[in-house]
């Protein structure tokens, strides 16, 4: 039995194409709020919800897509449990802004909305 919370339950019964795109409008987000050293949280909580998203989301998509999504999910893991460092380094944040971006392309082109 799952033990998601509403919130995430409202979120797995949008269409897959809905919920990619928010996944990637998070990921706009990131790369978007990640230049400015002082959106620190902000862009933290956005990391957060986003790992859940992934987590929500790889399960309806085939073994090929869903490993891409884990490789993304693995990613945000390891910012988050180094949130300190690569936040105070502005080449840290670049590279946060840099794979967000790309993520937020390959999550697009995955809904079928490529922008």
């Amino acid at each position: 039995m799952n033990n998601w919370t509403g919130e995430e339950l409202a979120f797995r019964c949008e269409r897959l194409s809905v919920r990619l795109e928010k996944l990637a409008e998070n990921f706009l987000q990131i790369a978007i709020l990640s230049v400015d050293v002082s959106n620190s949280e902000a862009v933290l909580a956005i990391v957060r919800e986003s790992k859940r998203f992934l987590e929500l989301i790889a399960s309806d998509l085939d073994v090929d897509r869903a490993f891409e999504l884990a490789q993304m999910q693995r990613q945000l893991s390891r910012w988050h449990i180094h949130w300190s460092e690569i936040w105070a380094d502005d080449s840290g944040r670049l590279k946060i802004s840099s794979f967000a971006q790309t993520w937020a392309n390959i999550i697009r082109e995955m809904a079928g909305v490529l922008v």
